[in-house]
């Protein structure tokens, strides 16, 4: 990509550019298969995010990127075949074929798109002069969908709005949650879920639900649906009894147009003549010169579309690459430190996960996830990762970040935690690691690492050490990402915090 902030936000991306978009990222064997099936659920959980808010084009790119990952990438990794690794991947495997129907629908909607892009811009150039042309990076999560309005917002100028958008997504997700059937079941209606948002933003309910609806009754087992009964079919095609009627009985003759007095129930008001002066007030105001009652959807004023925003991005990696505002709860380190105390107490370090969704191109950090975890005085691993699989399943979210404590030392990444942020940073760019240092000053900080040199630096390194040395100077290894110099910002959100220690 361009090293170039400056955006046409305006141009939709064509289907062959969000393709290769997709492409474009590095697949290392070497690092653990696990780590890369969270990353493939990270990407599909994005996918479907971006589907939810109608950005499709985004979305299509990230289904693309899945698609890849999964179907070609992680059979080339070493530990694929290993009997443990078969079920997840499995589970990750079964959503493709939805996938792929579903982006066939995305492709017309994206085509549609640029025709309509390229359209304006033939008709521009031929009232205006040609403008000098300049190369622009375009961020496929600002490739409009023409024809619904949008705004493209700064997240930092107008964080209430961006707060008020993660409340109302958090309480849709607690009452879906509680709506939602068990886990096996939600994976098999998943192409369900997809549907219904790819519906929403096509504005195709009524035939796209019919043919979702109809492919979920037959593959579901968990639902119970009422049978048609044959009984009416049947007796509608042996019942008929032809031969009691005489063949010449003539049809009986049609009714006037208005039927005689008698015929019309007592308590049923006769419908009023179309002539004016028999026509009563109140029907007058209510209904135009025309004997037929307009609908009464021509009665009220049309509601207004819905608008939609999204917010650009917060900064900009080292090669130009556009990376998201991360919104992180600021009383999200105090809980954290409270229940870490206990470790901290004995010197030994601890870890938690940071997890959240996106929401309108910017990623809202909303539970605190303890694993199951060995810890000694330089590390933490986190253990039993299926626990921590189903619980973001469960929760439709995805891995920001993590944080964890140095209760002996000062605040800093050291040369295993850089390799573990790699981890993160490799599928999303915007991941960041907090570190806590109780005891010095600065007592925490939020950090990623710079691209390049400090992620390609980690992804190629094989020690192991703690403290090992690196090729590249340390300092130039990663940056402060927390505002103003970086891209995440403190905010007045509420945090949940999910312990999953001693579940299993």
């Amino acid at each position: 990509m361009a090293s170039t902030p400056n955006m046409d936000s305006d141009r939709p991306l064509s289907v062959r550019e969000l393709t290769d978009l997709g492409l474009q990222y590095d697949f290392l064997p070497q690092l653990p298969l696990n780590r890369w099936y969270r990353a493939a659920e990270v990407v599909y959980r994005e996918a479907t995010h971006y589907l939810r808010d109608g950005n499709t084009p985004q979305a299509f790119m990230m289904f693309q990127r899945y698609c890849d990952l999964v179907m070609y990438k992680l059979r080339t990794h070493p530990d694929i075949n290993l009997p443990e690794s078969r079920p997840q991947y499995k589970t990750l495997s079964k959503r493709i074929p939805a996938i792929i129907e579903l982006m066939e629908s995305m492709r017309v909607e994206i085509d549609e798109y640029y025709s309509r892009w390229e359209a304006r811009m033939r008709a521009q150039r031929r009232s205006q002069p040609p403008a000098k042309s300049t190369i622009r990076l375009v961020d496929p999560a600002l490739s409009w969908n023409h024809a619904s309005p949008g705004s493209i917002l700064d997240a930092r100028s107008n964080k209430d709005l961006a707060i008020e958008m993660a409340n109302k997504e958090r309480l849709r997700r607690r009452n879906a949650t509680k709506m939602a059937p068990s886990r096996s079941s939600r994976i098999i209606s998943e192409d369900e879920l997809q549907r219904r948002n790819m519906e929403a933003v096509r504005n195709q309910l009524d035939r796209s639900y019919r043919t979702s609806d109809t492919n979920d009754r037959s593959q579901s087992t968990n639902y119970s649906y009422p049978s048609i009964k044959q009984s009416a079919p049947l007796s509608y095609e042996s019942a008929p009894r032809r031969p009691s009627p005489p063949p010449a009985r003539p049809m009986p003759p049609r009714p006037p147009k208005q039927l005689p007095e008698p015929s019309r129930p007592p308590s049923v008001s006769p419908p009023p003549r179309p002539r004016k002066e028999l026509e009563t007030e109140a029907f007058v105001t209510t209904r135009s010169q025309s004997p037929v009652r307009p609908p009464k959807e021509a009665l009220e004023p049309a509601p207004e579309p819905k608008r939609r925003y999204t917010f650009k991005p917060e900064k900009y990696l080292e090669n130009g690459d556009p990376i998201r505002s991360i919104f992180l709860p600021e009383s999200l380190r105090r809980r954290f430190l409270a229940i870490a105390e206990p470790n901290t107490r004995r010197g030994l370090e601890m870890c938690g996960l940071l997890c959240g969704a996106n929401i309108n191109n910017a990623l809202f950090i909303t539970h605190l996830v303890i694993p199951d975890q060995d810890c000694t005085e330089n590390t933490c691993d986190t253990r039993n990762e299926a626990d921590i699989w189903e619980f973001c399943d469960k929760e439709e979210l995805i891995q920001i970040g993590w944080i964890h404590t140095h209760p002996t030392q000062t605040c800093f990444l050291s040369s295993r935690d850089m390799h573990t942020q790699a981890s993160y940073q490799a599928m999303l760019s915007e991941s960041i690691a907090i570190v806590c240092a109780p005891r010095y000053e600065p007592s925490w900080g939020v950090f990623r690492l710079t691209n390049p040199p400090g992620l390609p630096e980690m992804l190629k390194c094989r020690k192991t050490d703690p403290f090992h040395p690196h090729d590249v100077p340390g300092d130039q290894l990663y940056v402060n990402a927390l505002q103003p110099a970086g891209h995440v910002i403190e905010a007045d959100l509420n945090v949940d915090v999910c312990d999953l220690r001693g579940k299993t």
